[in-house]
């Protein structure tokens, strides 16, 4: 199978600011030249959310759920406009949109929503490529939630299988998935490729946290490839797919 149509995956970790953003968008319009990028889904900038957070529980001990989904929703916003502006300034045409613009709709567990379905079609690809915000949706009545802490990584993995994307590609802080931790052991080897499984007993173990367990399980169930790189060598990184015959590093 030839993985020609893309949606991308920008962490928090790897657009920790302005510089972010500009290192993001070299890499998009690099991409764009290679690929057939269907879109960019990119989470908060930084420790944006934690930040958010912590405001809301310095203003209210208790805060309200709801309003605590809006506010926190910010933050990849943030990111999308950023990210849309220097696009646009680097003559990719770009257009930003959020959860409601999509038509991403969620149960009402506010922190913690569940999507429900995706209405990719109200995005208009003749105005540019879309960069989503992650992290969000909106329920049936139109009210803003968030799908839990690194919630992008789902919203990903469902705007890639709403596209028809061949793969999603998820660009992390730590790079691909290895066998020990690479930080720790200077004999750790990559995973060039590893099975839906192989990832899932990784997380099961507390190891290869890279990628949110649901968003594993989720490309398991729609099998849906996910390659997983960093941002320095970007072609470098784990392809986890539905089987793998032997052990591949």
């Amino acid at each position: 199978m030839e993985y020609k149509n893309v949606v991308l995956k920008f962490g928090g970790s790897v657009i920790p600011d302005e510089n972010g953003i500009y290192q993001v968008a070299n890499i998009i319009q690099n991409l764009s030249l290679k690929y057939n990028v269907m879109a960019v889904v990119v989470s908060a900038m930084g420790k944006t959310t934690n930040n958010l957070d912590a405001l809301a529980h310095r203003v209210e001990k208790n805060p309200n759920v709801r309003e605590l989904d809006a506010l926190l929703a910010t933050g990849e916003m943030q990111s999308v406009a950023l990210l849309s502006m220097r696009l646009n300034g680097i003559g990719v045409p770009a257009v930003g949109y959020n959860a409601y613009q999509c038509k991403i709709e969620t149960d009402d567990n506010f922190g913690n929503a569940k999507i429900r379905h995706m209405g990719m079609e109200h995005i208009n690809h003749l105005y540019g490529m879309p960069i989503i915000a992650g992290f969000q949706g909106i329920t049936e009545r139109g009210e803003i939630t968030t799908l839990g802490r690194e919630g992008s990584d789902i919203s990903a993995v469902m705007i890639a299988v709403a596209c028809g994307a061949d793969f999603c590609w998820f660009f992390k802080d730590g790079g691909g998935i290895y066998d020990k931790n690479p930080n720790k052991e200077p004999d750790a080897r990559l995973f060039r490729k590893i099975s839906y499984t192989k990832m899932l007993d990784l997380l099961n173990q507390g190891r290869g946290q890279v990628l949110h367990k649901s968003s594993v399980s989720l490309a398991q169930e729609y099998k849906m490839p996910l390659f997983v790189s960093g941002m320095k060598n970007p072609d470098v990184g784990t392809m986890i797919v539905p089987r793998v015959h032997s052990k591949t590093y």
